[in-house]
């Protein structure tokens, strides 16, 4: 899991089985030409889209031509280190740069211990190289869904935690840029 990645935090103890169908159903009715798969090549299958067993699902854009935008990866709590290593740094990060708005860091603290499942979301190159790509809006769509499915909270690097409804919870502290010249270090304190 990178840290760049957008996740959402899910709390529902079923929320390891939506099933992908849910996402695509949601991604098409929103207008957006993709498919799903769980291979490296080829669709999900019916039997892997109604099924809610699966761990990774690759996002394929259709138009012009197909082309992948992105991965989602799904771990359980229960079931992965590295998974309660990412929600440590988490809580650890929401205490680092959000003390600013201590109740909303308290209820994104909360969220986060109660978590049993993660759905990490990678863009892969051609959105990276590309700001303007549609697939940036069937992402947006593709995490609300996942939220609103698992009660989660979704995370986005620089930005902070939103709810399934895109409301931002906890907004990142911006970060204060100071700049001091050589000339201002060097002044001599003025004498009352």
């Amino acid at each position: 899991m990178d840290e760049l990645n957008l996740r959402v935090y899910g709390l529902d103890d079923a929320a390891d089985t939506i099933p992908l169908q849910t996402l695509l159903a949601a991604l098409v009715s929103a207008g957006y030409p993709v498919t799903l798969a769980t291979g490296i090549t080829g669709e999900a299958s019916e039997e892997e889209l109604a099924s809610g067993d699966w761990d990774a699902a690759i996002v394929r854009w259709m138009d012009p031509e197909m082309h992948e935008v992105a991965l989602i990866e799904r771990d359980r709590v229960s079931e992965s280190e590295v998974t309660r290593s990412v929600i440590a740094g988490a809580i650890q990060d929401v205490a680092n740069r959000f003390g600013y708005d201590p109740g909303g860091q308290a209820i994104i603290t909360d969220h986060l211990r109660k978590t049993t499942v993660v759905y990490s979301v990678q863009m892969l190159p051609a959105l990276l190289v590309n700001d303007e790509h549609a697939a940036w809006g069937a992402l947006d769509v593709a995490l609300r869904c996942i939220a609103a499915q698992a009660d989660g909270l979704i995370s986005v690097p620089g930005e902070g935690y939103c709810d399934a409804d895109g409301e931002l919870v906890l907004a990142e502290e911006e970060e204060m840029d100071y700049e001091i010249g050589f000339a201002d270090l060097e002044e001599e304190p003025e004498e009352a």
